[in-house]
C-alpha cells in the first residue's frame, strides 16, 4: 500500500475539477488497502482532531447508547457536523448515503468556487441543510451524537481529501446491509393528511 495515497489522489487532479466517478476510481487505485478506522487513521487523509468545528468532516468509532432500539447503526461514523450540542453534536452522517450520493451533497455544501485547503469549512449549519426539499439526502442522514459515547479519538479530514473521503469503504453497520441503509435513508416519510 501507497504510503500517502491521499496526496498521490490530489496530485492527480492535477489542480483541475474531477467528477465523483474519477474520485472513486482513484481511491480504489490508490488507496484499495483503506478498510477500516484503524488504517484511515494511519493514512495521510487527516489527522487527530484537536477540536470540533461546524463544516468540517470527522471519522470516529462510535457505540450508541441506544442502540438496543435502534434499527440499524454505523459504528465508524463519518460525519459533517452541522451543530454542536450541550452533550455532543448533530452532523450529516455520509455513510448512510450511497457514495455517489455523498459526493453530491459534498459538491453541494463546498462553497461555489472555493480552493479546497486547511481553513475550508462547508455551509452544514442546521439552518443552511434543513430545508429538505433542496436536501432530501439530509432529512434521513442527519444524527445526533453523544460525546461520551465516542470510542477512542476523533480523526479530522483533511479539506483538501472530503471528495476522496467519502468512497473508502470503512461504514460498519449493524442491524442492516448498506444496501438497505441508503434506501431507508432515501425513504420519504408518509405525509399525514388532514382531515376537513
Amino acid at each position: 500500500m501507497d504510503a500517502k495515497p491521499f496526496n498521490d489522489i490530489l496530485a492527480a487532479t492535477k489542480n483541475q475539477e474531477q467528477s465523483a466517478r474519477w474520485y472513486q476510481k482513484a481511491v480504489r487505485d490508490y488507496a484499495s488497502g483503506i478498510n477500516t478506522f484503524t488504517e484511515v487513521m494511519n493514512s495521510d487523509l487527516g489527522t487527530k482532531a484537536t477540536k470540533l468545528e461546524v463544516g468540517k468532516m470527522y471519522m470516529f468509532s462510535y457505540d450508541p447508547m441506544t442502540k438496543q432500539d435502534l434499527p440499524f447503526w454505523d459504528a465508524v461514523p463519518l460525519v459533517i457536523i452541522a451543530d454542536p450540542l450541550p452533550t455532543g453534536f448533530s452532523g450529516i452522517s455520509l455513510h448512510y448515503l450511497s457514495p455517489l450520493m455523498r459526493a453530491d451533497l459534498i459538491d453541494r455544501l463546498i462553497m461555489p468556487g472555493q480552493t479546497l485547503n486547511n481553513d475550508s469549512v462547508m455551509r452544514s449549519r442546521y439552518q443552511f441543510i434543513k430545508n429538505f426539499s433542496r436536501f432530501p439526502e439530509v432529512r434521513n442522514s442527519l444524527k445526533r451524537y453523544l460525546t461520551q459515547q465516542i470510542r477512542g479519538p476523533m480523526f479530522e479530514i483533511y479539506p483538501q481529501h472530503w471528495k476522496s473521503a467519502v468512497f473508502l469503504p470503512v461504514q460498519q453497520f449493524s442491524g442492516a446491509t448498506d444496501t438497505q441503509v441508503y434506501r431507508h435513508t432515501m425513504t420519504k416519510p408518509e405525509r399525514k393528511r388532514r382531515m376537513v
